[in-house]
């Protein structure tokens, strides 16, 4: 059936048909595809999540607020296109769930859903700005891509991941991709960006001629810092093969020295933490256990950290941190002058090409280089106060889930799910992908996660029957 829609597309296509009526033949092949293949469908969107540089291109026709907000046309990435067809057809049989089969007890969970509204509302009120942002471009900002972040990256994964079976396979899924990327990585350092230097610190190479990893070392370990403690996961959750284990562990291992090898600063210092994390709970034993394997591998980050330090102390990256303390400038002064709404959610790059001295020494305007300062210039102070509610939810219900989970194993897969989590929240401290899945996946996988691992489920998916694709 598929392949005859798609044989009628090419053949509509061929004949000249318009654009608006292929848009619309497309969007219903997909929505019908999604309804029938959700739980698929959710997977190709989890595998795509991490390749924010294959872009689509929708246009928004001549509808008046499509052009003054998205002018005309919206970039959006291809795996958060999957995901809105996932969630529209999700929501389709929730519907009929409940007006068909009248199962009412079938209620989706909204996992910290209290602090995230808050946030949300914290973007649309910063359109009544003394500052005076465009009301339609803040709008479209707090709709897209803050609520949806929300609706596709935590309310998905908690509610589609229902069982230990779907578990492990959207992990094996991040393993895979965790893998691939540290292996681009790896061959990256054989083709430096600087070419006076023999071997370069590892970096995301373009994929057929796209680059869907990123353009630069700071997307990959942004991007490994969550799959490598996904990938060991698998190991507590396939424990009956001791062979496919070991593969596990090294292909987890492998990420992280590919992720230490792109030799940037807030990757070192996630990793750092996220080990600090795991040894102050139930890892002290196994670290305790492999003590001579962990002392060889910190003689082995010696060099390393030499190599580190000369990369820090650079004239590049004396140059970057020169950047980012202009944007944190910035932002500073855009606060100062809306302390309370800030000046206006999804305006910093505007303000930022508005200034004259940052363009004549940096170039092009860039995003906060920090989620922290982007909210305190965008949003103002209600901003950063719902963004303390969003953090302290998170790690009351982080701490709810690991005092109902038991189980050896179960306590370990949730304390990688959430080191994995923690790495991403901190890492956009610092970084530009705050509004896009590279963040809020893992947080939503770490709640999902506590979910099917407190209820020690056998690992089919009757706690989902009604919505099974």
């Amino acid at each position: 059936m598929f392949l005859i829609a798609l044989s009628l597309v090419a053949i509509l296509i061929t004949s000249g048909v318009s654009a608006g009526t292929l848009s619309l033949l497309g969007f219903s092949v997909a929505m019908a595809f999604t309804l029938r293949y959700t739980q698929i469908a959710f997977y190709a969107g989890v595998i795509l999540t991490p390749c924010l540089g294959i872009l689509l291109s929708l246009p928004t026709g001549r509808w008046l607020f499509g052009l003054r907000a998205f002018g005309g046309s919206i970039d959006v990435s291809l795996g958060e296109v999957i995901l809105f067809f996932v969630l529209a057809a999700w929501s389709i049989k929730l519907v009929a769930l409940w007006r068909i089969r009248r199962e009412t007890h079938r209620l989706p969970l909204w996992p910290v859903a209290e602090a995230y509204l808050f946030l949300f509302f914290a973007h649309l009120a910063s359109s009544f700005s003394p500052l005076k942002p465009d009301a339609a471009l803040v709008t479209k900002f707090a709709f897209r891509p803050v609520l949806f972040n929300y609706l596709a990256f935590i309310l998905l994964p908690v509610n589609l991941i229902r069982s230990r079976r779907r578990l492990m396979a959207v992990l094996v899924l991040l393993a895979g991709v965790g893998t691939l990327a540290a292996l681009n990585g790896l061959i990256s350092i054989f083709f430096p960006v600087d070419a006076s230097h023999l071997l370069g610190r590892a970096h995301p190479l373009p994929i057929f001629g796209t680059h869907a990893l990123g353009d630069n070392q700071n997307e990959l370990a942004d991007l490994l810092i969550f799959t490598a403690p996904a990938t060991y996961a698998l190991v507590y959750l396939m424990r009956s093969d001791v062979r496919r284990n070991r593969l596990l562990i090294v292909a987890s291992l492998f990420q992280v020295a590919i992720c230490l090898l792109t030799f940037t600063r807030t990757a070192w210092i996630v990793l750092l933490l996220q080990m600090l994390l795991l040894l102050s709970t139930d890892w002290r034993e196994s670290i305790k256990r492999y003590a001579r394997e962990v002392a060889l591998i910190g003689l082995v980050l010696l060099p390393l950290s030499a190599v580190m330090l000369s990369l820090s102390l650079s004239s590049t990256a004396q140059s970057s941190l020169s950047t980012r303390l202009m944007l944190s400038q910035i932002a500073a002064q855009v606060f100062s002058s809306s302390p309370w709404l800030g000046g206006g959610a999804g305006t910093f790059v505007e303000r930022v090409g508005s200034t004259r001295v940052f363009i004549l020494e940096y170039g092009d305007p860039l995003d906060s280089h920090g989620w922290i300062q982007k909210l305190a210039a965008e949003t103002g102070l209600l901003g950063l106060i719902a963004l303390l509610g969003l953090y302290t939810q998170l790690v009351w219900v982080y701490l709810k889930g690991w005092r109902a989970i038991t189980g050896y194993a179960e306590r370990k897969v949730y304390l990688l799910l959430l080191a994995g989590a923690a790495g991403a929240l901190i890492y956009q401290l610092f970084n530009t992908d705050y509004w896009t899945g590279k963040m809020w996946l893992p947080v939503g996988l770490a709640l999902a996660g506590m979910h099917v691992l407190a209820t020690r489920d056998s690992g089919d998916d009757s706690t989902n029957e009604g919505l099974r694709s």
